[in-house]
């Protein structure tokens, strides 16, 4: 599933630090993080955008639409920009932990797969992933 929200960036001075990128996602409340370079803040905020959509999701909350982008008003050291995020390879790269699943098939399939030493898994997964249209 892909997302794509507004972001507001607030550029701002950290003392003997330099300058530092505060991003907002005004749309998900709480979504807020910050970079020490425009790139790490766009790279942190695909993080913390998909964090909070993750837990969102698992809350079984409603994922709101995304403003529109044009309609913000900016204060002076602010500007906007899109944050995309795509959950489905997110949660590839960062939930690689197995699980395991029971699973229920006849008897006689059983015997056959274990006499041709077939893995339940790759099965399981070759299969599901076709389901799923997932790319290797």
């Amino acid at each position: 599933m892909k997302y794509a929200y507004p972001a507001i960036f607030t550029t701002e001075k950290v003392s003997d630090l330099g300058i530092v990128y505060v991003v907002e996602i005004p749309d998900i409340l709480g979504c807020v993080t910050e970079g020490e370079s425009i790139a790490e803040a766009i790279s942190m905020a695909r993080e913390a955008l998909a964090g909070c959509l993750l837990v969102m999701k698992q809350s079984k909350e409603t994922i709101p639409a995304p403003s529109d982008i044009t309609l913000f008003k900016f204060e002076p050291g602010q500007f906007a920009s899109i944050i995309d995020v795509d959950l489905s390879e997110y949660l590839r790269k960062k939930q690689k932990k197995a699980i395991i699943k029971t699973v229920s098939l006849p008897q006689w399939i059983d015997a056959m797969a274990e006499e041709a030493g077939i893995s339940y898994s790759q099965v399981i997964q070759k299969a599901l992933k076709e389901e799923l249209s997932i790319a290797k």
